[in-house]
């Protein structure tokens, strides 16, 4: 089962328990406590997600739990029937059948379900506390596919500069991509975020650059090892990864010429589609 992060907001049940607290010391009546959400930080769009409102009504008597993003989207009042009563948009994602008091169970979330939750509680009369908590969501659409990575050239002297990019797939929000060298982080020259309409959803693809001069404690073993590394929250974590060799210096000139470019899947590009390629990418960005 994949795992989830889930997201709490600590300052809405630090506030409800600093009521709960207050109520009992003011009034001596145990009633409404320990308010608290619990949903996903991050889920992948068309998922089902699980949306917990956890209390504890010790002496009082439940009167509703309402649920909120914006506007109400589902309601429980137990003397009611039926109990569950659901409104709007977000109202058909919920799975009746799995909601109760406690949790709501939505269905084919999307990235316009991203947002603020909020869950109320309201205990019965005579005293009909009412507490509320939020958290906030994040629906993301996930790259299809996995990163590409493009560099100049398999072999490289000490002292001569590594440039490549790595480019990860359309996806909303955009990946977040880093680079290693020898396992030691490395910041991109540059960061591109390309927008096209997938469907009725804008997603961006994701290009960063790397320009590295190398130096001779960054060879080992004759090889220099440069990772792309991407991730969009924990729903997405993906690398590709290369080996370069280092160049020894040649007592006469070589006859024929280099390889002329590398990628990360081991398929042989020339250095003419490596600057065609950031031209045209270029390009696009600047009709933007």
């Amino acid at each position: 089962m994949q795992s989830v992060v889930r997201y709490r907001d600590a300052r809405s049940t630090l506030s409800a328990s600093l009521l709960c607290v207050l109520l009992v010391t003011v009034t001596g009546v145990r009633g409404l406590c320990n308010v608290s959400i619990d949903i996903p930080l991050a889920v992948a769009a068309g998922t089902t997600v699980n949306m917990n409102c956890k209390y504890d009504l010790q002496s009082e008597t439940l009167y509703t739990v309402k649920w909120y993003k914006g506007s109400e989207f589902f309601r429980y009042v137990p003397k009611e029937m039926p109990p569950i009563a659901v409104f709007g948009d977000l109202g058909t994602k919920v799975i009746i059948n799995q909601s109760d008091a406690h949790q709501v169970v939505l269905k084919d979330v999307q990235p316009n379900h991203t947002g603020k939750y909020r869950c109320e509680v309201s205990g019965d009369s005579p005293s009909f506390n009412t507490v509320m908590v939020h958290g906030y969501m994040h629906v993301a659409s996930l790259p299809d596919g996995e990163p590409q990575l493009l560099v100049e050239k398999t072999r490289y002297a000490v002292g001569d500069t590594v440039r490549g990019n790595c480019t990860v797939p359309s996806g909303n929000p955009p990946a977040n991509v880093t680079w290693t060298v020898n396992g030691i982080p490395v910041n991109s020259s540059f960061v591109m975020n390309i927008t096209n309409k997938v469907g009725d959803n804008q997603q961006q693809m994701t290009i960063a650059g790397l320009d590295f001069e190398t130096m001779q404690d960054n060879f080992s073993n004759s090889r220099l090892h440069i990772v792309c590394h991407a991730n969009v929250f924990h729903l997405y974590q993906e690398k590709v990864e290369i080996f370069l060799k280092e160049e020894r210096p040649r007592l006469a000139s070589v006859l024929g010429t280099r390889e002329s470019s590398y990628t990360g899947n081991a398929a042989k590009r020339s250095v003419e589609y490596f600057y065609i390629t950031a031209i045209t990418t270029l390009s696009l960005c600047s009709l933007r």
